[in-house]
């Protein structure tokens, strides 16, 4: 019997009995379906999550757990529970080693509708020429107040350079603590596919005046509201009442009055994102963080911290492998039986084709040939959905990753 005959009877058995065929095929599919969507999936998250750290050559932060520096300085995951001073920074900087790129991550914006909270990030001009964010809409960070939209964040809020969004308390039962600061967006960040794209972005002064380190005053004349007004007496002579002092939003007009009371190098910072000029300086700087500066802060490599989290939480993907090799071993043991039952319930049939003429070796090459076509079925069906699942989720892994 020819290969194409063989193929050409094969073919019309499966549809003939198509309820079997699709059945081994769907059983066979499935099967090989999950273990490599998850080894892929998994395969990715790894990638994702460790493409962030090898990018951060050193990150310096409050002493503490190595662990939780890297997660908040990279994926601005939670808020830090200690902070360290810019002192950190300038010191980085005076080195010559390298530059320092802080960030204060301790505060996010109210919720705008159904779209909960996200981090606000302090950063200076140099972590986004690091981190290669161009600005898709509107304009950059140009006075204090402004800020910008990691491009997620513009999409599920729907907001747009223009508008107008608050930051949230910290305590909201503090009548006498922070005060919420009233930001404009000035602009929408391009998708990179990173963390930054689920945050918004405000100049370092904007996250200190959030924090109640800088702050401005109202000019109070006869225009001033007088629900803004303590009193008023002949004489021109107005009082303000606390209401006017502490300012929400930061206009053209009062932008000049804001301030910071004492010297920024004591100034609050979550951590310092470091980019060495070489890999020397990069040791020469670990270096003096061991000898030198141990008491102030720690300085740890991201790639290190982040791989030996992933080698603790991959550890559970060789009891997945096993899982799914014992469960396609299984399988095909059920799937042999079903074909052995099969070809005895086809006795009959074989038996006609014998007294037809047709040798052992034809009848081995035509049921060869119908399993070889179920196998082929299963592996296009794993194919197409190993690719539409991977797809789907890649969004979602992502969100799972990134989201603060």
């Amino acid at each position: 019997m020819k290969p194409s005959d063989a193929l050409y009877l094969a073919v019309r058995s499966l549809w003939w009995y198509r309820g079997r065929a699709l059945t081994i095929s769907l059983c066979l599919g499935l099967t090989l379906w999950l273990p490599v969507t998850v080894r892929l999936l998994l395969s990715q998250f790894r990638a994702d999550i460790e493409a962030r750290a090898e990018s951060t050559p050193l990150v310096i932060g409050p002493r503490g757990s190595r662990i939780d520096l890297a997660l908040h300085a990279l994926y601005f995951h939670s808020i830090a529970a200690e902070q360290t001073k810019m002192e950190e920074a300038q010191y980085v900087n005076d080195t010559g080693l390298a530059i320092a790129m802080p960030v204060h991550i301790r505060y996010v914006t109210q919720a705008f509708g159904d779209v909960p909270g996200v981090p606000i990030v302090g950063a200076t001009v140099e972590y986004f020429e690091f981190r290669r964010l161009q600005v898709q809409q509107g304009h950059g960070l140009a006075m204090l107040g402004d800020c910008l939209l990691g491009a997620n964040v513009a999409k599920r809020t729907g907001l747009k350079p223009g508008d107008r969004i608050l930051s949230a308390p910290r305590n909201a039962f503090n009548l006498a603590g922070d005060y919420p600061l009233k930001m404009n967006v000035s602009g929408v960040l391009l998708p990179s596919h990173s963390p930054d794209d689920d945050v918004v972005f405000v100049d370092l002064k904007t996250a200190w005046i959030i924090d109640g380190i800088g702050h401005g005053h109202q000019k109070v004349d006869q225009h001033t509201d007088n629900s803004l007004l303590l009193k008023s007496d002949d004489q021109n002579t107005l009082t303000a009442n606390a209401a006017v002092l502490p300012y929400t939003e930061i206009t053209k007009e009062n932008v000049h009055t804001f301030h910071f009371h004492g010297r920024e190098r004591d100034f609050p910072i979550s951590a310092v994102v470091v980019n060495p000029a070489s890999r020397r300086n990069q040791t020469l700087l670990l270096g003096r963080y061991i000898t030198e500066r141990s008491q102030e802060a720690q300085c740890v490599k991201p790639a290190e911290v982040v791989n030996e989290l992933m080698n603790v939480v991959f550890r559970v993907e060789k009891l997945m492998t096993f899982s799914s090799l014992l469960s396609g071993l299984v399988t095909a043991l059920l799937l042999s039986l079903v074909l052995i039952l099969s070809i005895r319930l086809r006795a009959a049939e074989l038996r006609t084709m014998f007294r037809l003429g047709c040798s052992r070796s034809a009848v081995t090459l035509l049921i060869g040939t119908e399993i070889l076509l179920m196998v082929l079925c299963g592996l296009v069906l794993t194919t197409l959905l190993t690719v539409a699942t991977r797809s789907a989720a890649t969004e979602w892994l992502r969100s799972l990753l990134f989201a603060a």
